[in-house]
């Protein structure tokens, strides 16, 4: 019998975009799933769709529960997935009917299967495709490949890896923790990271908005660094390549929360000032900045590169004080 994997959905206001979701996992070729749609406290339809779902495939299951965001809500399915692989899709992308088939077909025990990503649909513009075959790495330089690295939702997972140290998506973390639940999850198998070329997973570009808007504390940046870090130390990840990855998502994380602070009118200016005086005493802020070459205009790759968080900060409230007088 063709072993089961359980595919993860969290579900969150989801009622646009969760018909097309769940009819394109439905239809998988490969036969043995089940679909685990994990209500997350939804205040639209999306529950009583999954209900429907559920009535109509055995297959399915629903998980209801209290909201608590995207890793409360993962962990919800991995605390009651039975399938030997675990596999996750957020509910306002959709599947390849072949996603299932293809990733468990190529998988070989202990190691991470990945496979690449169509940005806005199987329809779109193949020119992110990064890959023209298969290729095979060593885990440690799995941080290499930006370009499917981070999402949990285009890779095939063991369970067994996943409880080995009892694994969950981290709730302390407001952004990156995907990409550290992969990175801990190496850290779990013995094998090799199996990157197939074949884009099997559709992701709806329309919603990237709402996520670019996200912002994560000072301390969960500091967090995500360390925990991050840990990861690669395990994994001797420590070739520059990696390094200058795992730089630059700290920093984007460093700089989505300058840029929401320094654009929020209820912070005074000197409390501005103050966060940032607080943020360049941080080592995790002080050993990514200088490594960051280029990041926007010249003046503003100036002030990373000197590890200027105060810099940065008056920099980012003049261009929003300038953005708001010409419009």
């Amino acid at each position: 019998m063709e072993k089961l994997i359980s595919i993860i959905v969290p579900v969150y206001n989801a009622e646009r975009t969760l018909h097309r979701c769940v009819t394109s996992l439905v239809e998988q070729s490969y036969p043995n799933i089940e679909i685990l749609l994990v209500n997350d406290g939804s205040k639209d339809a999306s529950l009583e769709m999954c209900r429907g779902y559920e009535q109509q495939d055995s297959r399915i299951r629903v998980i209801d529960k209290p909201n608590g965001g995207v890793s409360s809500a993962r962990n919800a399915g991995l605390d009651v997935a039975r399938g030997e692989y675990i596999m996750f899709c957020d509910s306002d992308d959709w599947v390849s009917p072949l996603w299932c088939e293809h990733m468990v077909r190529n998988h070989i025990p202990q190691n991470l299967t990945v496979c690449e990503i169509a940005w806005g649909g199987p329809d779109a513009e193949a020119k992110d495709q990064q890959l023209s075959e298969e290729i095979i790495v060593e885990r440690n330089r799995f941080l290499q490949f930006s370009f499917v690295m981070c999402p949990p939702w285009n890779k095939l997972f063991e369970r067994n890896a996943i409880q080995k140290s009892d694994l969950r998506f981290s709730g302390d973390l407001r952004l990156g923790e995907d990409l550290i639940f992969v990175m801990e999850y190496l850290c779990n198998v013995q094998g090799q990271v199996r990157i197939l070329p074949q884009r099997l997973y559709y992701y709806d570009t329309s919603t990237e908005g709402s996520l670019s808007k996200r912002s994560a504390t000072m301390e969960q940046c500091d967090l995500f660094y360390h925990r991050l870090t840990a990861a690669m130390e395990t994994l001797k990840a420590t070739d520059e390549k990696c390094v200058y990855n795992r730089d630059w998502h700290v920093m984007t994380q460093f700089e989505n929360m300058l840029i929401t602070t320094a654009e929020n009118k209820g912070i005074s200016f000197w409390e501005k000032m103050k966060l940032a005086a607080a943020i360049e005493k941080m080592d995790s802020f002080y050993s990514c900045s200088g490594q960051v070459i280029q990041w926007g205009n010249w003046i503003y790759t100036g002030l990373f590169q000197r590890k200027s968080a105060k810099g940065i900060m008056l920099y980012l409230i003049l261009r929003a004080a300038m953005a708001e007088r010409r419009s």
